[in-house]
């Protein structure tokens, strides 16, 4: 069960990403909501740094690959997205729930504000950093992000994924 949980977790977030997302949230938010980096930042924080980046890899080059968009963008972003949630992790305490937003949101700013780079260095169709999208995107990931988190812990623990003292949310 445990080598099977990452690759259903990954296909499970780009099928949703690619078929549930745009047909749930407006059309105005689903360019920002980002539901691999969600998954990416879960991984950095339950297990660090070089897990995070290797996740947020795999996870992001295949959503390049079956995005048609350019091939790299998300891949970097969610490698960024993997070193800067476990390295986060090791500077703040994780278990309490404002460090643990802390982390989230740094980690999620900093994503989003590379990716929007990024586009703009290669002359990419991207929102301005002060719009209402990039607002959004970072508002709506941070919270979905932290309640994904606090849920997959918890399942992680439940099927044994996880030893109990591995757990990050606390007491």
């Amino acid at each position: 069960m445990r080598y099977l949980y990452f690759p259903v977790l990954f296909a499970l977030a780009l099928l949703l990403q690619s078929s549930a997302v745009p047909a749930i949230l407006p059309e105005w938010f689903v360019e920002g909501f980002d539901l691999p980096l969600i998954i990416a930042v879960h991984i950095a924080i339950s297990r660090g740094k070089i897990p995070g980046m290797m996740a947020g890899a795999v996870i992001g080059y295949l959503q390049d690959a079956l995005s048609g968009g350019v091939l790299g963008i998300n891949g970097v972003s969610k490698i960024v997205a993997g070193y800067m949630g476990g390295y986060l992790r090791t500077k703040f305490f994780v278990g309490s729930l404002a460090h643990r937003t802390a982390i989230v949101a740094g980690t999620v700013f900093i994503t989003l504000f590379g990716k929007v780079g990024v586009l703009a260095l290669f002359d990419q169709p991207h929102p301005p950093l002060m719009s209402a999208q990039f607002l959004w995107g970072f508002v709506g990931n941070t919270l979905f992000a932290l309640f994904t988190h606090a849920l997959l812990d918890r399942f992680e623990s439940y099927l044994g994924i996880r030893a109990e003292e591995e757990l990050s949310l606390g007491d």
